[in-house]
């Protein structure tokens, strides 16, 4: 398999060996300038596209990704998210979209949190969007997108076609493990630039953990997480620590007992969800969230839809020894049976053939 990607900086000799020790006999990585990315987005605007494609478009790197794919003559050409979509468009080589996910939805939702000044821009993002989806559907022979809720958002004559492969989790890598010394109650894992995380985490700690707190005053809070905006780093404080980047994931949830997602921006699979579930670590989350997961309430997660729900639904947790191990073991195997690499990559395979 050959990679090509867009990087804005240098990628570590690291990274390299391992994704080509993994899957990938061949890498490309396709620098771009931040002149580049300006200008190409500025274009966007012009031309009515959306700005998340404009930001990732180059006439230079649609010759270089051009210039490769004659090279290496690949058997199909995957495109993930429609960001990448417009670089396989003129070829006859098979080709599929991964939409990833309902993105024109989850803008239209962040227009709907947003203040009157920045809601007429993400509503305006969203219809872009959505156009965009609908266009780039009829550039590609096959389509998969993560969810049934997320294909049924997409809402465009034929998306009923695109076909359902979920997010996958190496199970082997996010496995449970022994029990930390330093470990802290509740957590909430995520990429915390991202504005949907860092709405979530702020309603954790303002709204949420205040309550459980007036039942149990020492429970605790990690958030771990690349990128962490100032609005998030000022989250730390007593019983509170905001970790930053971590080199290995995985320590965030060890030392969390339980994951609390108060998610109610955003389209997609959880990743952070499913990786934790792995884990043995048992989540509450939104309905909105649980939508594409398909996991059972009080089986294999907790659901909560206000902060009083949340609330409870973590004072349970932290005071059932019961519930606790009955929503780790169910969370665990859901993960196991149905996103595992395995069963994700032969779902995969078959959208390629299709």
């Amino acid at each position: 398999m050959t990679l090509v990607a867009l990087s804005e900086g240098p990628v570590d000799p690291e990274a390299f060996d391992k994704v080509a020790a993994d899957c990938c006999s061949n890498i490309h990585v396709i620098s771009r300038s931040r002149v580049t990315t300006v200008v190409s987005t500025l274009l966007a605007v012009l031309r009515g596209q959306p700005l998340q494609v404009g930001y990732f478009n180059s006439a230079s790197a649609a010759r270089e990704i051009d210039q490769i794919i004659a090279k290496e003559k690949p058997d199909h050409i995957y495109c993930q998210l429609i960001r990448t979509a417009s670089y396989g468009r003129n070829n006859s080589i098979p080709r599929t979209l991964d939409y990833q996910d309902a993105f024109s939805a989850s803008m239209q939702r962040r227009a709907d949190q947003s203040p009157s000044w920045l809601r007429w821009i993400f509503a305006l993002e969203a219809r872009r969007i959505a156009r965009y989806e609908e266009r780039a559907f009829a550039w590609f022979d096959s389509q998969v997108i993560i969810s049934e809720q997320d294909r049924d958002l997409l809402g465009f004559a034929g998306s009923e076609k695109v076909q359902i492969v979920r997010n996958g989790v190496d199970t082997e890598f996010f496995s449970p493990h022994s029990t930390p010394t330093d470990q802290r109650d509740l957590l909430f894992v995520g990429n915390m630039g991202y504005p949907p995380n860092v709405n979530a985490v702020t309603t954790l700690v303002s709204e949420i953990l205040p309550l459980v707190r007036e039942a149990r005053p020492q429970t605790d809070l990690l958030i771990a997480g690349a990128r962490p905006t100032k609005a998030v780093q000022q989250l730390a404080g007593a019983g509170i620590e905001v970790s930053g980047w971590l080199d290995d994931i995985r320590s965030a949830y060890e030392r969390g007992r339980i994951m609390v997602v108060p998610l109610v921006i955003g389209a997609g699979l959880q990743n952070k969800i499913l990786e934790a579930m792995s884990m043995g670590v048992p989540c509450i989350t939104t309905e909105l969230v649980n939508r594409a997961i398909g996991a059972v309430p009080d089986e294999e997660v907790l659901i909560a839809s206000s902060a009083q729900e949340f609330a409870e639904q973590t004072l349970r947790l932290l005071e059932s020894p019961e519930l606790y191990s009955r929503i780790s073991a169910g969370g665990l195997q859901l993960v196991q049976s149905r996103y595992s690499w395995q069963a994700v990559g032969e779902t995969l395979s078959v959208a390629f053939t299709h």
